[in-house]
Order: C-alpha cells, then sequence, then structure tokens
C-alpha cells in the first residue's frame, strides 16, 4: 500500500527546510551532537578481556553498576567526558535552530568537536596498549564507539564554520527578552539588559540603522515606565536625529515612529 502523497511531501518539505543555508548549521551540528551521544554509549573496546573494562555504557566488572569509561583500564572518564561534550554541542545546535546562537554558542559546537575527536582518537590510539596491574597487555581491540565519535567531529566542526552571526535575530531577542523582564516587574534588570542591547546595536549595525532606532524606542518605552521621563525624552531626541538618515529611503516607518515616540512620551 502506497503512502499518502500528502506525507510524503511534507516529510520532504520538513527535510529541505533543514538543509537551507539559513538551517544547515544548526541541522548539521544537531546531527553531530546526537552522533557523539551515540558514539559515547556504544562499547569503546571489545576483545577477550573487554569485560574486565567499563567502556560505553556497561556494568563495571567490580562493582557491577552501569559505567561510562576508562581509558584502557586506567582510572578515568572516557566515555563520560563524550557525553558531557556532546550534550553541550547540543544545546548549542538547538539554539542555532531557533536563530538565537550567538558566538559563545558556536564557539561551544567548535570546542565539543575538538575535545570530543581528541578523545576519541586517543583512545583507538591506546587501545590494547596499556599494561594492567600485572604488567601485561590486555587483549583489547577498538570497539565502535569511538569511530562514530570521529564521525561526528567534521558535522560539528562544519556547524560552527558555516553558522553566521545575525545581528538582528539576535538584536530581537535581546529586546523580547528585556521586554519579558519588564513586565514581569523586573524593571531594573530589563534597563540594563536593554541598555546593553542598545550599545551593541550602536556598533552594529550602526546607529542610523532602523533597527537599531527600534530598539532605542523600546529602551526610551522603559525610562518611562520606571519613572525617568528626562532620560526619556532626552533618549527619544537621539533616537530621532539616528533616523533622520534612513527617513528618506522609508518616509511612512519615520512618521510613525515619530508618532510611537509622541506617544510614548505622553
Amino acid at each position: 500500500m502506497k503512502a499518502p502523497a500528502g506525507g510524503t511531501g511534507r516529510a520532504a518539505a520538513v527535510l529541505s527546510s533543514l538543509v537551507t543555508p539559513g538551517r544547515l548549521p544548526a541541522t548539521l551540528g544537531a546531527a553531530g551532537a546526537l552522533l557523539m551521544l551515540l558514539g559515547a554509549v556504544l562499547p569503546w573496546v571489545v576483545g577477550a578481556d573487554a569485560d574486565t573494562l567499563s567502556y560505553g555504557f556497561r556494568a563495571d566488572a567490580a562493582t557491577g553498576a552501569p559505567a561510562l569509561g576508562s581509558r584502557a583500564g586506567l582510572a578515568g572518564g572516557d566515555a563520560l567526558v563524550v557525553v558531557l561534550t556532546g550534550a553541550a554541542a547540543l544545546w548549542a545546535a538547538g539554539l542555532l535552530v531557533f536563530g538565537r546562537g550567538r558566538f559563545v554558542h558556536r564557539t561551544v559546537v567548535g570546542a565539543a568537536a575538538v575535545l570530543g575527536g581528541a578523545w576519541a582518537a586517543l583512545d583507538l590510539a591506546e587501545t590494547g596498549t596499556v599494561r594492567d596491574r600485572a604488567g601485561g597487555l590486555p587483549d583489547l581491540a577498538a570497539g565502535p564507539g569511538p569511530y562514530v565519535v570521529l564521525v561526528a567531529v567534521p558535522l560539528l566542526l562544519a556547524a560552527a564554520v558555516l553558522a553566521k552571526h545575525n545581528v538582528f535575530e539576535e538584536q530581537e531577542v535581546r529586546t523580547l527578552r528585556a521586554v519579558r523582564l519588564c513586565d514581569n516587574g523586573r524593571v531594573g534588570e530589563a534597563l540594563e539588559a536593554q541598555q546593553r542591547t542598545v550599545r551593541a546595536a550602536r556598533r552594529s549595525p550602526g546607529r542610523s540603522h532602523p533597527s537599531t532606532t527600534s530598539a532605542t524606542v523600546e529602551l526610551v518605552r522603559m525610562y518611562v515606565w520606571a519613572g525617568w521621563p528626562g532620560r526619556a525624552a532626552e533618549l527619544a531626541r537621539q533616537a530621532s536625529e539616528d533616523a533622520r538618515a534612513w527617513a528618506p529611503d522609508a518616509p511612512e516607518d519615520y512618521r510613525r515612529l515619530q508618532a510611537d515616540i509622541a506617544e510614548i512620551l505622553g
């Protein structure tokens, strides 16, 4: 029985939306993070002596409790490190999916790739070469875990390199966060947050950009809410002056700006 054409079409639409230039870095990052987490819980060693080590998610030979990795017989937490790096990469990739990723999140994805990959490569190099307590070499070979982690590394690196910083999305997200703080009665925190947003917007994209004007007007509104009409009026004057640079290209938006300012200041 054939699958409904509508279902196939929706699946194709979802897939195509994930590989657009804007979403591709987030998709690669999420895929890499999930692979890294998968690799962490797969066996990292196989062989006749594999049961003497705790690699991947398996019971510790001595205690019977589930354990996450050691280094070819030495005390350590290899798989645990990979779990943590994979979880961090998944968190950062999730923010990239929703357009909220900043430089720090791209850095987290790249760092997870480097740390997880280095850990897996080191284990591959050391497996079967570390002597046990009796001085003998255990009969061990590399399991699938570290190889799966190494497959995740180029995906995470590609995500970190391809992800671009969108100053407009970041500014919008930060402004919405400040508005929520203000709505919840945390006016002081909201003012500090929006002041930082306006300072960042003045650096990029610049004082004369419409998005900077929008963020500034929101700060004017917060000053009025906080009972500082003098600051609000001065900042509104600066916003109007800066807006003259883009007013000829968007006269309707400029008139709307003036009306909004007049309404805010009462």
